[in-house]
């Protein structure tokens, strides 16, 4: 090889490795939507989402064991009091009956025999023919007699009623709002079978958080309506406060008692509670896509100003259908992500799609 050639090696060996060294890994950088919180709001009322429930709520189940050859009734039907809802096998139970049945004339015969004896002997030892010892020990036999064949009647008066308890009864006027076994299912005794509330007596349920759960201690009338506000509003008064949180939700359930429910409310129906609170502290609204959970706890990504992000865990104060109300945890003027936030990590990159305010 010439030197002019190896001269020309080298310079190109040199350009290619001088454009490798000017290579940079780009950096990739997941866009996401987000909202600038301007400030709270702070009502004098606080405003829940609830469901219409019974205040009674009965799960029915079998006295006795068996196999269940039919269920008459779903999920919605209408029941009356003392109607049948399922029905077992009875062949065993009959059997019993019959065995039962069988007990009771031995246990007469018995009886007669002993009396006839006793009856005897009575006479003889007036006669002088035989001993008051052997006198009592009839009557004691006329006793023994009675007791066995009151314990035969008690026998088939139990048989019989376990042939009863194989039809299950509804033991309440009401509506059927859950049922557990199947035709063909073998059911154990005290099992849940059918589950039957009470319509007459209806109220609204619902979740606080515990940093709201003072303001409804102190709330005694409540307003609940409907979605739909053309409906109009019913008042109600708060019954009853769950003393523990939800394991999870780390929420308190209330239940409201409303005051001459209408015809229109139906079990399973959404209304929305408002409870007075003058002068509650601000808070706000967020779309339901900002907040996530995080180890059990509600969160959410802060954009900071080298536009990298943040976890926050905040206090939310209550939920609605597609917007969550957030008391404490966010300062006016930072930046939330509101789509996206499965998918961000610790101080990564991101861009921004959307400028919007809160």
């Amino acid at each position: 090889m010439t030197v002019s050639a190896r001269v020309l090696l080298l310079a190109m060996a040199s350009v290619l490795a001088a454009c490798g060294g000017n290579q940079e890994v780009e950096e990739v950088v997941r866009p996401v939507r987000s909202v600038v919180i301007t400030g709270g709001t702070s009502a004098e009322s606080a405003t829940y989402t609830a469901e219409i429930r019974s205040r009674v709520e009965t799960d029915l189940s079998f006295q006795v064991g068996g196999k269940v050859i039919r269920r008459d009734v779903d999920v919605g039907a209408n029941v009356k009091r003392g109607q049948a809802l399922a029905q077992l096998d009875q062949t065993d139970t009959q059997l019993g009956v019959d065995a039962a049945r069988g007990g009771v004339p031995a246990a007469q015969s018995d009886l007669d025999r002993a009396r006839s004896e006793e009856a005897r002997f009575r006479d003889l030892l007036e006669r002088g023919l035989t001993t008051r010892a052997q006198y009592q020990a009839q009557q004691t036999a006329v006793r023994s007699a009675e007791a066995k064949l009151a314990q035969a009647t008690a026998e088939l008066r139990l048989a019989q009623q376990k042939v009863g308890y194989t039809t299950l009864r509804a033991d309440q006027d009401g509506v059927v709002t859950g049922v557990q076994v199947e035709a063909g299912s073998v059911v154990a005794a005290g099992q849940r079978v059918v589950s039957i509330a009470r319509p007459s007596e209806l109220e609204a349920v619902f979740d606080v958080p515990d940093a709201r759960i003072d303001e409804v201690r102190t709330a005694y009338a409540v307003v609940i309506s409907p979605l739909q506000p053309a409906s109009g509003a019913w008042a109600g008064r708060v019954r009853e406060i769950s003393p523990s949180a939800d394991p999870v939700t780390r929420t308190y359930r209330v239940r409201t008692t409303i005051a001459n429910p209408p015809s229109s409310l139906r079990l399973g129906m959404t209304v929305t509670v408002t409870l007075p609170r003058v002068g509650g502290a601000p808070n706000v609204a967020l779309p339901s896509t900002a907040v996530f959970q995080k180890a059990g706890k509600p969160a959410v990504w802060i954009v900071k100003d080298d536009s990298t992000v943040e976890l926050r865990a905040v206090v939310v104060e209550r939920y609605d259908s597609d917007r969550v109300y957030v008391a404490d945890g966010i300062r006016t003027g930072e930046r939330v992500v509101t789509a996206g936030v499965h998918r961000l990590s610790e101080g990564e990159k991101v861009k921004l799609l959307a400028e919007k305010t809160t």
